[in-house]
């Protein structure tokens, strides 16, 4: 029977695990890199786990100087709840610091600034040892604020070099939806997307104008539609409706930047009587769980976002203790998820 966790200690775990308390000790405190056996990590976080062995977090701060918490920046915005991702990321960040006892810490925040706020207070407070921050922009203001200060890890491209990223290839994953529509006989295909400050847009369009490229197809401002704020479905009905309005010769086709502001183009296009997959066709981003549930059933290009964070939460951490970090920019492949919104499932073409 496993004793009562407040009771369990570090030499318990050792017996019990049939190892040294050193060894337990370098395990739970995240100094084991490169020296313990795989299979013996394993066993004695099972071993911990199964006895209920939790640390002395104010001991381990005063022993080690750390705080054995990472912070994990996110919008709290309601545009930002809608997207999956988030969940995704919090699940990813949990799984990477429990494998080596630690816990993570939710900065949420409602804009820009707030973030600046909550970043500043953790550094003063010392209330993390590290930080997971997303949406990289132009001229970033996190970074020369944390830069030096606080370990931290960049969710998304960054143009500094010294900073570790994990991101998505947006350019290719962007590149191959825009030739799946442009395979499919579409010519005239639009781009809806977030303010092009942010660095997941820029990437994107990149490879929306690298596939037309490549098509000798003609790169149309006028096929850009910019949703004003952050993701999120109204964001995307008003978006797609403004470039609908100002259109002479509407699109057939829209690749968007997320399946939320993919869900508003769909809406968009029903209020003015155009058939989704028929006489327009419609690719996301993200695969949301309701994206398979929508009318027609949306394309989407699948993003990893628990493995995305979990990669950059385990690189955080090998930063916080002083060990090797490499690759130091990782990018993580996307899948496009075919379904009927694009007029794939259909037999014949669509009007070019």
């Amino acid at each position: 029977m496993a004793r009562h966790s407040g009771n369990v200690t570090i030499k318990d775990v050792a017996a019990a695990a049939g190892v040294s308390v050193a060894t337990v000790s370098s395990v739970l405190n995240g100094r084991d890199h490169a020296r313990v056996a795989a299979a013996t990590r394993q066993r004695i976080l099972e071993t911990a786990q199964r006895l209920g062995y939790r640390p002395k977090r104010s001991a381990q701060a005063l022993r080690t100087g750390l705080t054995g918490a990472v912070g994990l920046s996110v919008p709290l915005c309601p545009d930002a709840l809608l997207s999956p991702f988030f969940y995704e990321a919090v699940r990813g960040a949990l799984k990477a610091a429990k494998q080596r006892g630690w816990l993570v810490t939710i900065l949420g925040f409602q804009d820009r600034q707030e973030e600046l706020v909550l970043l500043q207070a953790a550094m003063e407070q010392r209330s993390v040892d590290g930080v997971v921050l997303f949406d990289p922009c132009d001229d970033d203001p996190r970074i020369p604020l944390l830069k030096g200060r606080l370990p931290f890890v960049v969710v998304g491209r960054c143009a500094d070099p010294e900073v570790p990223t994990v991101d998505n290839d947006n350019l290719l994953a962007a590149k191959l939806a825009t030739q799946h529509l442009l395979n499919l006989g579409h010519r005239r295909i639009a781009f809806v997307h977030i303010p092009l400050q942010f660095a997941t847009a820029q990437d994107r369009l990149a490879g929306y104008r690298a596939a037309l490229e490549e098509a000798g197809v003609p790169f149309e401002p006028n096929l850009l539609a910019e949703a004003k704020g952050y993701y999120g479905v109204e964001a995307g009905f008003r978006a797609f409706s403004a470039l609908l309005d100002r259109a002479v010769e509407p699109p057939t086709a829209v690749l968007a930047m997320d399946d939320a502001l993919a869900l508003g183009v769909l809406q968009a296009a029903q209020r003015r009587g155009l058939r989704v997959s028929e006489d327009l066709a419609v690719i996301g981003f993200n695969d949301a769980p309701f994206s398979a549930h929508c009318e027609p059933p949306l394309t989407t290009v699948r993003i990893f976002g628990e493995t995305l964070v979990a990669y950059a939460t385990d690189m955080l951490l090998r930063l916080i203790h002083g060990e090797p970090v490499a690759p130091w920019r990782l990018l993580v492949p996307t899948q496009l998820i075919v379904r009927a919104s694009c007029g794939a499932m259909k037999q014949t073409n669509p009007a070019a």
